[in-house]
């Protein structure tokens, strides 16, 4: 067991031999806290602590020993940030952004990938890289103004992306006519597609129109996974599979007691299971964002046993995101 600014933190080393990184957000003293977890040691080691308004997200390189991840700037916008944790400086990396999200690090710890909002937009989303080498951003799709990125997902073993996106004119249609029509509001049109590094798309796989809440590619590219949940404040969520060559959804897993608001599921690196988020809420009401679980989980299902076993929880705080080197 360890112990840190009042939450309690839990570990469990039958896992993946890679090493995790995660992040978790203290609502009431406002800390963002970054791990380096490793199953083999068993152990936790802090890279980062720090007071944040909000959550972030963050990649780790290794290799430079360095942090990268968003925090407020003085224009009062989010920006990409560098800890060097050799020396404890930080520096900010970009300017020209109104807010980022989603940093993922490709394989050689050469490029972060981000979702971002440009300064002069407020909801059409893109994807950005940043090159660590160059220290260049590069914009993807930057001209579309319609077009806005739900999610994304970065896998290692095939070095492609799995890239949820969706229309800005058809979610704001179906919006005014839950709004006109007190009804329940519908999901957009989910479109799902792989792209390379570069920001070229290489393959379309699904329309799907579920409130989507995580995605994954599988490193063999012959399905993807989906977490969605049943409307859009309901703590009840699913994860499905589709397979790439005949567009069939499998249902793989839904919420229980023990497992409500499933979310940002990724495959390991064999295929044999996939890891995913969820947090101990109560599904006989509506879910808010403002709520503080009383767990929060990383999560393992087994495809080949069906189960699911524990594998780091936090009570009282919120797990933010996760990444690891190998998915």
């Amino acid at each position: 067991m360890f112990f840190l600014l009042g939450s309690k933190l839990f570990f469990n080393n039958n896992v993946s031999d890679s090493k995790f990184y995660i992040n978790i957000f203290n609502p009431k003293n406002l800390m963002n806290t970054f791990y380096q977890y490793d199953p083999i040691k068993n152990t936790n080691k802090i890279l980062l602590s720090g007071n944040m308004e909000d959550y972030t997200s963050f990649a780790y390189s290794e290799g430079s020993n360095k942090l990268y991840f968003a925090d407020g700037a003085k224009d009062h916008t989010i920006q990409l940030f560098e800890n060097d944790l050799n020396t404890n400086q930080s520096k900010q990396l970009t300017t020209e952004f109104s807010n980022i999200d989603f940093i993922q690090i490709d394989k050689e710890q050469n490029i972060l990938f981000m979702r971002v909002l440009l300064k002069d937009e407020y909801k059409n989303f893109h994807i950005a890289t940043y090159n660590l080498q160059t220290n260049k951003v590069k914009m993807w799709a930057k001209e579309d103004k319609d077009r806005s990125i739900l999610d994304f997902n970065y896998n290692p073993n095939s070095n492609k992306l799995i890239v949820v996106s969706y229309s800005e004119k058809d979610d704001t249609k179906k919006l005014e006519e839950a709004n006109n029509n007190h009804t329940k509001l519908q999901p957009p049109k989910y479109s799902l597609d792989i792209y390379n590094t570069e920001g070229e798309k290489k393959e379309h796989i699904d329309t799907v129109e579920k409130f989507i809440s995580g995605v994954s590619l599988a490193p063999d590219n012959s399905s993807v996974i989906i977490s969605y949940d049943e409307k859009i404040t309901s703590p009840i969520s699913h994860v499905a599979e589709i397979d790439i060559k005949s567009n069939n959804m499998k249902p793989l897993l839904s919420s229980n007691s023990s497992y409500s608001k499933i979310r940002s599921v990724k495959f390991d690196e064999k295929k044999e299971g996939f890891y995913f988020l969820s947090s101990f809420i109560d599904e006989k009401r509506d879910y808010s964002v403002l709520e503080i679980p009383k767990e929060s989980m990383l999560c393992y299902y087994d495809l080949r046993t069906n189960k699911i076993r524990n594998v780091w929880k936090a009570e009282k705080s919120i797990l933010v995101n996760y990444s690891a080197d190998n998915f």
